[in-house]
């Protein structure tokens, strides 16, 4: 039989990213959660953990979080038929930064009118987060790959686009009066300030430089700048150009204090909600949530 003490206290280590944290979480000491997880891998024959930083499942400790997964969907659904306890299991996702900075509190707002369940969110780009979903780290997620995990089934939400943008301010000094608005060349924007999220980002400014403006990926004037409200606000203050999803800043837009640099340029990046075939009705009202707001943000 699985030690199930011993898979809590691996589960929680990995989804706070340390033994002190998930020990805090645990209420437990770090000595009595780093014997613990030993013991749960004396009883399965191996490691669980790669003890890098961050921390990371082996392939068998993933095949064990997915187990995790499985058997907390199982108890909350006993206890409500049971009348056990009240207490709902957290729903654990992995989400894209412009995602989150857009359009997903909404999805939080419908579902928390039907769910008591906390949803914990990891924050990761696009490219990544099917990846964590295939890790067993989370139940679901949003990527930019349609192509469903094992044991798991995905849907097409739709496209969201990114324009690459600019303040007056910016323009003005880097281009021309805004007086004397004139075309502008791809080779001159990309010699000027821009902006990058993180490593990660490089992929998407990738894709919009070969596939909307026809030219070589290049990246020497630009700054990381790892936030997605500083990423917007560092246009708008005029320090650099950045690649904004369109439903970010309509409403800058609209007031003039952003101006699309090539209006007719705009990279349409697919997205892809994934979730492991679990019977879970919570699950299931998030994915309702996620495909009923998607389907109003996203074309």
């Amino acid at each position: 039989m699985l030690d199930y003490d011993g898979l809590k206290c691996f589960s929680e280590v990995l989804r706070y990213g340390g033994f002190d944290k998930g020990a805090q979480a645990l209420n437990l000491t770090q000595s009595a959660v780093s014997q613990k997880i030993k013991r749960l891998e004396h009883s399965v024959g191996g490691p669980v953990l790669i003890r890098t930083k961050p921390l990371r499942p082996t392939p068998l400790g993933m095949e064990l979080l997915a187990h995790v997964q499985k058997v907390s969907v199982l108890e909350e659904a006993l206890n409500i038929q049971t009348g056990l306890h009240t207490c709902a299991a957290p729903i654990s996702v992995a989400v894209n930064n412009d995602v989150l900075a857009t359009w997903f509190s909404h999805v939080m707002a419908t579902f928390c009118d039907k769910r008591k369940n906390p949803v914990h969110i990891v924050n990761a780009d696009q490219t990544q987060t099917r990846d964590i979903l295939q890790q067993g780290k989370v139940m679901a997620c949003i990527s930019q790959t349609g192509t469903p995990v094992t044991g798991g089934q995905s849907v097409r939400l739709g496209i969201m686009k990114y324009q690459l943008y600019a303040s007056p301010r910016f323009i003005e000094r880097h281009f021309y009066k805004m007086e004397k608005p004139r075309a502008l060349t791809p080779q001159e924007v990309m010699q000027s300030p821009g902006l990058l999220y993180d490593e990660y980002d490089v992929t998407l400014l990738t894709d919009y430089q070969t596939q909307c403006l026809g030219i070589t990926p290049t990246f020497t004037t630009c700054h990381w700048y790892p936030s997605s409200h500083g990423f917007a606000k560092m246009a708008l203050e005029g320090v650099v150009w950045a690649l904004l999803p369109t439903l970010q800043v309509t409403a800058e837009v609209a007031k003039g204090a952003l101006i699309p640099l090539f209006p007719d340029k705009a990279l349409g990046v697919p997205l892809f909600w994934h979730w492991l075939t679990l019977e879970s009705a919570a699950l299931t009202d998030l994915t309702q949530a996620v495909c009923a707001i998607a389907k109003q943000q996203l074309k």
